[in-house]
């Protein structure tokens, strides 16, 4: 039995080629160059070592495979929460959450103005028609989402609007008019000035700070530039004890120990404000997908 398991060891965790290596009842060794080591252990010369071979065998490989797996496992992880900015995916969602900036601006001027003069025109009836135009619009914030999720993501989505020119301008008043997702398209166009708005600040915010603190090794020497947290200074005498406000209430970056860690911190605010950028492109682009194959589906 030892003999048999020492013969195992040496062939499966020395690096020794595909091999059979057993014992017959006899105590003589015969090797049999194979990759199935079943196949032999239930050879006409069989015996109750080979068997016992076989199960020591696959118990090994099992281990080496679960091994194996778990390894993987850790390394997958490891490369989903550091790796985040290598992939291509995140500067996608990242132009994509940047993008809602300029168009919310564009279809908050269009809606606001149009809306507001049709509205205050109504009462002469030229406001009707300018209302109907300014929901027909609408409809190619649609193509503009559906292109803009096409370039970036490879998707494959079509959204069609009625056409001026194929219809009389009864029919297309008409059509625009009854059309639901034109309607939700005008929320979703105002709705985009909002949410651009403040994804810009906090984008804008959050990474320079990072890659500010990123950079700290390379900058907090050069004379002009302070890595001070508050501008907090002074001093508080309380009793006997004077207390320096700056070195309480603040922090900042003198030495290269509190460089690298200010560089880790922003390594970190990286990190996170990365994989927030993923998520909410993701919750957006997901509303934006359903909404345009609402609009797809009710034509």
């Amino acid at each position: 039995m030892t003999v048999l398991r020492v013969i195992s060891i040496l062939g499966l965790h020395w690096g020794m080629p595909p091999r059979t290596y057993w014992l017959t009842s006899r105590w003589s060794l015969i090797y049999t160059p194979s990759e199935d080591v079943s196949t032999h252990c239930f050879s006409p010369c069989k015996s109750e070592l080979g068997l016992i071979y076989c199960h020591l065998h696959n118990h090994t490989m099992a281990q080496s495979q679960h091994a194996q797996s778990s390894t993987a496992d850790g390394q997958s992880l490891t490369g989903r929460i550091f790796g985040v900015g290598f992939r291509r995916q995140t500067y996608a969602n990242l132009a994509y959450l940047l993008a809602r900036f300029p168009l919310g601006i564009a279809y908050f001027t269009v809606f606001v103005t149009g809306l507001s003069l049709g509205v205050g025109l109504i009462p002469v009836v030229v406001g009707i028609p300018i209302l109907a135009g300014v929901i027909g619009l609408a409809g190619y914030i649609g193509i503009i989402e559906a292109a803009l999720l096409n370039r970036l993501y490879g998707r494959d989505i079509s959204y069609t609007v009625a056409s001026p020119r194929e219809l009389s301008i009864i029919d297309y008043l008409k059509a625009v008019v009854t059309t639901p997702c034109n309607y939700l398209l005008v929320i979703f166009g105002l709705a985009s000035f909002v949410v651009g708005l403040q994804m810009f600040v906090i984008i804008t915010v959050v990474f320079t700070l990072a890659l500010t603190l990123v950079a700290a090794p390379l900058l907090y020497w050069i004379p002009g530039i302070k890595y001070d947290v508050t501008q907090a200074s002074g001093t508080v005498d309380v009793g006997s004890v004077t207390i320096d406000i700056g070195s309480v209430a603040g922090a900042s970056v003198n030495t290269l120990p509190e460089a690298l860690l200010a560089s880790g911190l922003g390594v970190i605010c990286c990190l996170i404000g990365l994989h927030a950028v993923n998520l909410i492109a993701w919750i957006l682009k997901t509303l934006t997908e359903r909404l345009l194959e609402t609009g797809a589906s009710s034509e």
